[in-house]
Order: C-alpha cells, then sequence, then structure tokens
C-alpha cells in the first residue's frame, strides 16, 4: 500500500504483479476502498499478464477528501494520477461510484481508456415516480428554513447519503447526476457486468445501457446482489478474466 500527493490530492493506492501490456485499473464503490478488490486484483495480473493498479477514490480509505463541483473534476482527479505515475492507456473496472467515474474517463478521455468494464454501475438512475416526487420536494424546499430542511432531507435521501453525514456534500456532487448522456459517446469495447439480484440498482437498467452504449457486451452474475465480485467471487473472476483478455 502506497500513498502518493499529486496536485494537493493525497492517494492511497495498490500496485499488484506486472506485466508489459497496458494496465488495469480497479475503482471501488461508494463507502468502499480498494482493499475488497486486491484478491480479484492478483488473479487479474497473474491471468492477463497486466500490472493492476487499485485505488482508493478521493474521500475514501487512505485518499483525502477532494473539493469538487462536479463528477467530471471527480473523475479528472483520477486522469491526473494516471498522467503521474505515466500510465498512457488503461482498462478501466468500475463497480458501482466507479463505474460513474469510468463513464466519464471513457466518455470524455478516450486515448487513456483501452477498455471499459461496469459492474453495477451508479451511472443511470432508475426513472421513479419516488424520484421525480423528490426532485419536486428539493425544489419545494428551496424555500423551507435550512434547520427544517436539514432535519428532513436525509430521511428522503439514499441510503448512502444517510449513512455518511461527513460526505453527504461529495455525495451530492458525484452521484446526483444522471450520466446516460454520456454512453453514446463512449468508443472503447465496453462489458458490463450486472448482479442478478441486485435490489440497490436493478437488473432491468442493463437495458439502458445495452441501448445507448455503443460497443457493450452485457454479463450477468447470477446469483449475486450489488457486490458480485464478494458475493460470487469465482463467476465474476471469469467474466473480469474475459473482460480484460
Amino acid at each position: 500500500m502506497t500513498q502518493i500527493a499529486v496536485n494537493n490530492q493525497i492517494w492511497n493506492y495498490q500496485e499488484v504483479g506486472s506485466g508489459k501490456r497496458a494496465p488495469i485499473l480497479i475503482l471501488h464503490g461508494w463507502g468502499r476502498s480498494g482493499n475488497e478488490w486486491v484478491a480479484t486484483a492478483k488473479e487479474l495480473s497473474a491471468w492477463s499478464e497486466r500490472k493492476v493498479y487499485i485505488l482508493d477514490l478521493p474521500g475514501f480509505g487512505g485518499s483525502s477528501l477532494p473539493t469538487v463541483k462536479t463528477i467530471t473534476q471527480y473523475s479528472e482527479l483520477v486522469v491526473a494520477f494516471c498522467k503521474y505515475m505515466e500510465i498512457d492507456k488503461v482498462s478501466v473496472i468500475g463497480h458501482s461510484l466507479g463505474g460513474r467515474v469510468g463513464i466519464i474517463l471513457a466518455s470524455k478521455y478516450p486515448a487513456l481508456i483501452e477498455r471499459l468494464v461496469l459492474i453495477d454501475p451508479a451511472g443511470v438512475k432508475p426513472r421513479s415516480l419516488k424520484r421525480v416526487v423528490l426532485k419536486i420536494v428539493a425544489k419545494l424546499f428551496a424555500w423551507v428554513p435550512s434547520s427544517l430542511r436539514a432535519k428532513v432531507t436525509p430521511r428522503l435521501m439514499d441510503e448512502d447519503y444517510r449513512n455518511s453525514p461527513e460526505l453527504r456534500d461529495l455525495y451530492r456532487v458525484v452521484v446526483g447526476e444522471d450520466l446516460r448522456k454520456y454512453l453514446s459517446t463512449i468508443r472503447c469495447k465496453s462489458v458490463v457486468v450486472w448482479g442478478e439480484n441486485d435490489v440497490i440498482l436493478p437488473l432491468s437498467l442493463t437495458k439502458i445501457y445495452r441501448k445507448l452504449l455503443p460497443d457493450n457486451q452485457i454479463r450477468v452474475a447470477w446469483g449475486a446482489g450489488h457486490d458480485p465480485h464478494l458475493e460470487k467471487f469465482d463467476q465474476t473472476l471469469r467474466i473480469l478474466e474475459e473482460s480484460v483478455e
């Protein structure tokens, strides 16, 4: 485990294996760290003969909390890390929040991304009556006293927001935007892996990725929920090996 400072951002990361081919970059989900990916990284590195970098995304694990205003600015921190490490081309594996970052990277930095693997990505929000109501309530709350708004708003928000009070500003910045407009601009080969029984982001969302993501393949981790790399390790590993081969 190593820490470096790049453009005032402290990064905690791990390097696994070696190889002359373009490396793999693993980006974890909200509230997690790269530690849960070490076993996967070791297997992937041995299989693909690539070095694997596992990042603690800004604000998580041992990486410092950034001051950013958009998901794009947040993702650009990862680009700065790659430049510092002299990584010219990389395959990204992004889980949940890491998938959001991967979508932005593949859309805005196509020269950097060789291929993109999204695991239960949080890039597209389900369109439901609840979300419509929440948007209306959010607009109405602009006129509500801040003291009352602070008490009521957390009850209306997602579980990750409620459980991470110290990260709520970051949550609003990096999770608020629906990213479907970026999907059609991605040109690299993409694989979307989804847990069959994901109750956080339903499997039905794969229809949107299949429709909007140009060069894509959809793979289902049967019997898994939102964390197929933990719940169905062997099955998910096989999918990832085939995806970065």
